[in-house]
């Protein structure tokens, strides 16, 4: 599949770290999304419904993030993933996160990649 919509430094605040001067105050952290999803029907139809709402998964996604706490990235790349592929016409979702403090030279995070054969509802 070639078709994708991205969103791309989704930039949000929550608790995220294993150390306890980690997980003192909130952290921005990075969120980078790649949606794997036939567009052909929504690019034929004009109508957002054949197609993945990209503001409404921008948005739902910050409100997860933002109203959890994690441990580490890659629990908070898997609840996204999950989220995400929650969207029915969703085949594949890649998933990469980072702290902001990490996030210029060397940029430092985690990508996961999950499809939708594998997924089950959580």
């Amino acid at each position: 599949m070639a078709d994708k919509i991205f969103i791309e430094n989704l930039r949000l605040k929550c608790r995220v770290g294993i150390s306890p001067s980690e997980r003192r105050r909130r952290q921005e952290v990075l969120v980078d999304l790649n949606i794997f999803v036939n567009l052909r029907r929504a690019a034929r139809s004009d109508d957002v419904r054949d197609s993945v709402n990209y503001r409404e998964v921008r948005e739902r996604v910050s409100e997860f993030v933002s109203g959890n706490d994690f441990g580490l990235l890659e629990t908070l790349a898997e609840g996204v993933a999950d989220l995400v592929l929650g969207y029915p016409p969703v085949e594949r979702v890649v998933v990469r996160v980072r702290k902001g403090k990490y996030s210029i030279e060397p940029s430092i995070g985690v990508e996961i990649s999950r499809d939708g054969a594998s997924w089950s509802k959580p």
